[in-house]
């Protein structure tokens, strides 16, 4: 029997400790509301009774009333629509309290102007004494008519070092960070070497913006290209060597509990971090759950993240950890990371046809970046893990990258069942941007390897303008194939990879229903696009399959755990009808539910008061 099956038997047994206050009678009824069940064939009820933070009854009015008794809280609904908790299957997690309350947030920025007046908000509103750092995220420079320069931000922020993190892989600084490092413009010999010209050891990802200025070297003034604080590339961005000061560990638990809150109030009731740090995540998220502060679940943190390392320092520190798969409902340790390649909006994603206008950015044929060519040495690398119990979850954008990821994959899980045909082991292919490519396709092996698809809809939207510079129209329109993922029967789970991208999974659903790119809602293969169905599948049932908890979440189904959503909708479908609706569900979510227990209510709204845990609760 599997844990999920163990727990869900167990939490039915009342300690007699409980027995004088128990009674057969619901603890809560929802009634007259769409309920959303998400079960195998979608079922649409009109009532829910929820007992002991699971579900008891799930049905018609009539039916639910069964189950009520004096104490009983009824929650008449109104005609509203229930949802179960969405999980988002990849966010970078611990940071996010802290940026939502204290960081620029640019994923709406669309010039260089709404940059430097989202910064000036923000340091407005933290009132920031002279030499704090003011740090914001998400900029991608292809959205704009021209990228913001340092001069731009020094106006807004003469006193204060700025640092505005790319979307992925790279940075926007302003002077007076390049003065914290030494460099004065007036004075050539603190320039350092890169100043004028690029190292040698760039890649095609990396790259220093100059502009043409005027500057006074020597009483004289002469005109040089320089840095314009724009740097891009993951070997450019370390140029960068004076960066905010590390968050202590309180910070970050404080962190947690502010993230925590924001994620209620977007009725994500799950997260999967894809990403424990070599460990220091968990021991924050630990810390937070012993004091009462994880009010949501981590499904999975997944250990590393593994790059290059030699396959011997991988084993060695597995070994340090040997706690695979330890934890509880509400915070597990399991599966590893490993990364394949890079990113397409850095022209680093390994590919089997080049980059799109390759002779204007590069000069040469650009097949992006893999960080193993050499397959036997990954292979090596991931038998380290698989050899100790560890599942395997791989970050592939490029086509190239999925097919050596699938092709290890395939072997290692051939070997594995021969082994052991009763285990299953859930290995993901993470972003998986292009399984459908004709010379590397991996699609088919994909379903009949029962390997997970870890999308991030969200890019499609967010950076879908990006994405067709790089990749080129013909092949956006096959980023992420929804539609083709679910019909080969594939199990795509969604996630927002913040902070790459905006957390708000609504956003997600935007994409997976429409494919419309943010800059100019261009529709980049319309064929894709899902139904509400697939789409709410894909956070939500498909979410808790990849972690092993279908049958303990996922869906509104009897004993299955009460996490769940009420929405300001009548109708799901509505979504469907008119996707613009989308961007207005923050505001749309009227309560959320973790195990039965409110964890978030809209101001203003009162569809159940909160009570306290039943004596002896176990999840």
């Amino acid at each position: 029997m599997s844990f999920w099956k163990t727990t869900a038997v167990v939490s039915w047994i009342i300690p007699s400790s409980a027995l004088a206050q128990w009674t057969p009678f619901a603890d809560a009824i929802f009634t007259n509301g769409q309920i959303v069940t998400v079960d195998r064939d979608f079922t649409v009820s009109e009532g829910l009774a929820i007992k002991d933070g699971r579900i008891i009854a799930v049905g018609s009015n009539e039916a639910v009333a069964t189950h009520r008794g004096e104490a009983t809280r009824v929650v008449d609904l109104g005609g509203k629509v229930v949802i179960p908790g969405l999980q988002d299957s990849h966010i970078h997690f611990l940071p996010l309290g802290r940026d939502v309350n204290f960081e620029v947030d640019l994923t709406y920025a669309m010039s260089a102007e709404d940059i430097v007046e989202a910064t000036r908000k923000v340091k407005e509103r933290r009132n920031l004494a002279p030499g704090e750092w003011l740090v914001g995220r998400r900029w991608d420079q292809y959205k704009y008519p021209r990228m913001v320069t340092r001069w731009e931000l020094d106006a807004v922020a003469p006193q204060n070092p700025v640092a505005l993190y790319r979307v992925y892989r790279g940075v926007a600084v302003n002077s007076a960070v390049f003065r914290l490092m030494g460099i004065d413009d007036e004075r050539s010999e603190t320039w350092p070497s890169w100043w004028l010209e690029d190292p040698e050891d760039f890649t095609f990802e990396d790259k220093i913006y100059r502009e043409k200025r005027t500057v006074t070297l020597n009483g004289v003034a002469t005109e040089r290209e320089v840095p314009t604080g724009v740097i891009v590339g993951a070997k450019a961005s370390r140029l960068v060597t004076a960066r905010p000061s590390e968050e202590q560990f309180e910070d970050d638990v404080e962190s947690v509990r502010l993230g925590v809150e924001e994620m209620l109030r977007l009725g994500v009731t799950s997260i999967v971090d894809p990403a424990s740090r070599m460990g220091y995540n968990m021991k924050v998220y630990q810390e937070a759950y012993n004091r009462g502060l994880l009010k949501l679940r981590i499904s999975a943190v997944y250990e590393g993240i593994f790059f290059d390392q030699t396959p011997e320092w991988v084993g060695e520190h597995l070994d340090q950890i040997k706690i695979n798969n330890l934890g509880n409902p509400f915070l597990r340790w399991r599966g590893t990371k490993f990364y394949a390649d890079g990113g397409m909006g850095t022209r680093s994603s390994w590919l089997s046809e080049p980059f799109a206008m390759w002779d204007e950015f590069e000069g040469e044929e650009n097949f992006g970046i893999p960080v193993m060519a050499d397959s036997a040495v990954r292979e090596r690398q991931f038998r380290q893990a698989v050899d100790r119990g560890w599942d395997l979850h791989t970050h592939s954008t490029g086509d190239r990258a999925m097919r050596q990821t699938m092709d290890l994959y395939k072997k290692l899980l051939d070997e594995l069942r021969a082994a052991d045909p009763d285990r299953e082991r859930r290995f993901s292919i993470i972003h998986a941007y292009f399984p459908l490519e004709p010379g590397t396709r991996v699609l088919e092996d994909m379903a009949r390897y029962g390997v997970v698809a870890a999308t991030n809809p969200v890019f499609n939207w967010q950076l879908g303008y990006s994405f067709a510079t790089n990749a080129g129209r013909e092949r956006v329109a096959r980023l992420q194939p929804f539609r083709s993922y679910m019909r080969e029967g594939v199990i795509m789970a969604s996630g927002s990879d913040y902070g790459v991208a905006t957390h708000n999974p609504w956003m997600g659903f935007h994409a997976l229903l429409t494919r419309k790119e943010q800059k100019t809602g261009q529709v980049f293969g319309p064929e894709e696009t899902v139904g509400i169905e697939e789409a709410l599948r894909s956070y939500t049932w498909n979410g808790a399959y990849l972690t092993y908890e279908e049958d303990f979440k996922g869906s509104l189904e009897v004993a299955k755990i009460a996490d769940l959503v009420v929405l300001d909708l009548t109708d799901i479908r509505e979504l469907e009808r008119n996707p613009d609706l989308l961007f207005e569900m923050d505001e749309r979510v009227l309560l959320t539910m973790v195990s039965g227990e409110v964890r978030f209510q809209k101001k203003g709204v009162q569809l159940l008061t909160p009570a306290t845990p039943a004596a002896g609760r176990r999840d």
